[in-house]
């Protein structure tokens, strides 16, 4: 009996040492929980919240560059600046071009990878018109309204050959339509001469003039007026006289062999990488 007595209080003491741990232990635990909660929410962003992006990269070091040597920059060079500027360049194409060619795809591939903030690619191209038809037709005046900030013309050298006009037709033709694209005061205009049409060299017409003879009149109306030409032509004969030139044409079509394509492509790319000095007043 008298053991019974003495050991309900110490079960009592007991009892009341274990609840009152417990609950220390338990307000333990939930405030270590809250706290982890908290950090959780404060790490993960809030609804409709995007997670900070990173900072973009300024250009202002590639502006600050070009604009030491505007004067001088190569074509592909203008290409990125005015992206930079203008927060994306656009380039058109006109004139005998055929811009579905594997060597034209490589050339519009280097522009495009070129303009920090994109090149939009403006497709003028009329593949197979004269110099009278892309006057008669008026087919710069959608480009002059379009206003693009470069313009490749792809001279009709060949097409003028077989329509048969006489030189100073050409001239004439040629002369309307630099005059349209000249009343854009910012746009670049830049020639591109075809590359050698391998069956047609010495073939004349009845006025005793192969597609060259057209062609060496465009470069002088290129030449008085001060524009670039970009010299595909002559280029491309120079470096496949190694090998001969028949050697870069299929000779069932004479369309271009994957190493004619790749020729073209090259010397077209690589002059636009050349730097080029403005004539005065520009």
């Amino acid at each position: 009996m008298k053991k019974s007595i003495i050991s309900i209080p110490i079960l009592l003491v007991a009892c009341v040492l274990t609840i009152f741990f417990g609950q220390r232990y338990a307000a333990n635990q939930r405030e270590e929980m809250t706290e982890e909660q908290v950090e959780t929410i404060q790490e993960e962003p809030v609804d409709g919240e995007d997670e900070p992006a990173e900072e973009p990269v300024e250009p202002s070091a590639d502006l600050e560059d070009y604009e030491g040597r505007l004067d001088t920059l190569s074509h592909i060079d203008r290409i990125d600046y005015l992206s930079l500027v203008n927060e994306e360049v656009s380039v058109a194409f006109f004139g005998d071009i055929d811009l579905n060619s594997e060597w034209m795809n490589s050339v519009t591939e280097a522009i495009e990878s070129a303009a920090t903030n994109g090149a939009d690619i403006l497709d003028y191209t009329e593949a197979g018109l004269d110099s009278y038809e892309l006057y008669i037709r008026q087919t710069s005046q959608p480009l002059v309204a379009e206003n693009p900030d470069m313009i490749l013309f792809g001279l009709p050298a060949l097409p003028d050959k077989i329509r048969d006009i006489g030189l100073a037709e050409t001239e004439q033709y040629m002369t309307s339509i630099l005059n349209s694209f000249a009343a854009l005061e910012v746009s670049e205009l830049i020639l591109l001469e075809p590359y050698p049409v391998v069956q047609e060299i010495d073939q004349l017409n009845s006025r005793s003039l192969d597609y060259r003879s057209y062609l060496n009149r465009m470069r002088e109306l290129a030449q008085v007026r001060n524009l670039p030409v970009i010299s595909l032509h002559s280029e491309f004969t120079e470096r496949a006289q190694e090998s001969g030139l028949e050697s870069y044409y299929n000779p069932d079509d004479f369309s271009l062999t994957a190493e004619g394509e790749q020729l073209a492509a090259d010397i077209v790319t690589d002059q636009l990488n050349e730097p080029v000095s403005l004539p005065d007043g520009e």
